[in-house]
């Protein structure tokens, strides 16, 4: 019975979870946005406990802040902040995709050839979440293949807070994401060649173009700082 109720338990904290990421993800709570508990548990029909689990796990993945006396917020990056989060998904990336290379197979291959099917299919249909999370699963799976658990948990702490601004800022300018520029397919045949060199390149220049596509796109910066989903706060200020 103990086991049953922790499971009942688990899977409600995983549902408010999901809940909150969807939420997210789609603007609903934009950067910056206060997640109260009280409230959250009253609106989901959930104890309050339940919701702060979901709250840990979600600023365990790096898109909640928790703050002494504040509480939870919606982690709400900086340029400065972007960048080095841009500038160590790069170099850990590269290392995740140089190691994943030596293990993958044609199974391995058909697999993130599947995943980036779907994530086409989303962007296509201009979905920003399902496009989002289908962003995040393919990379996701190479970081598994690359069998380091440790870079697998830092790369996901470093990339869904950013992955989480770009759905974020796209659905807020109602962006057709099917002419939003990205490098998944050089990087699945990068892949596929086991080439370190192109491997390398590939990963550093999909990285980059994040960078690119959302600070060094003027419109795009100028409208994320618009709606208050940019910080202009610095790293050195905050500390």
């Amino acid at each position: 019975m103990e086991h049953d109720s922790a499971t009942r338990a688990g899977s409600r904290v995983e549902v408010v979870r999901q809940h909150l990421l969807q939420a997210i993800f789609n603007g609903k709570y934009p950067p910056g946005s206060p997640l109260r508990e009280t409230g959250l548990a009253r609106e989901l029909g959930v104890s309050q406990a339940t919701v702060r689990e979901a709250l840990q796990r979600l600023t365990h993945s790096g898109l909640v802040t928790r703050t002494s006396n504040i509480g939870s917020t919606v982690t709400r990056l900086s340029p400065a902040d972007i960048q080095e989060r841009v500038e160590l998904r790069s170099l850990l990336e590269v290392r995740a995709a140089l190691a994943a290379a030596q293990r993958i197979g044609e199974e391995e291959m058909a697999e993130m050839e599947r995943r980036l099917a779907v994530f086409s299919k989303f962007m296509n249909r201009d979905s920003y979440f399902e496009s989002a999370q289908a962003d995040l699963s393919f990379h996701r799976y190479i970081w598994k293949c690359s069998g380091n658990q440790t870079l697998y948990g830092l790369l996901d702490q470093l990339t869904m807070p950013l992955v989480a601004f770009a759905s974020i800022v796209l659905s807020y300018c109602h962006e057709h994401l099917a002419d939003v520029v990205h490098a998944h397919q050089p990087m699945l045949e990068a892949l596929r060649s086991k080439d370190p060199t192109k491997i390398e390149d590939a990963f550093r220049t999909g990285a980059e173009s994040f960078y690119r596509d959302y600070l060094g796109n003027g419109l795009r910066a100028r409208n994320a700082m618009a709606f208050g989903l940019l910080s202009v706060e610095s790293p050195a200020a905050r500390a």
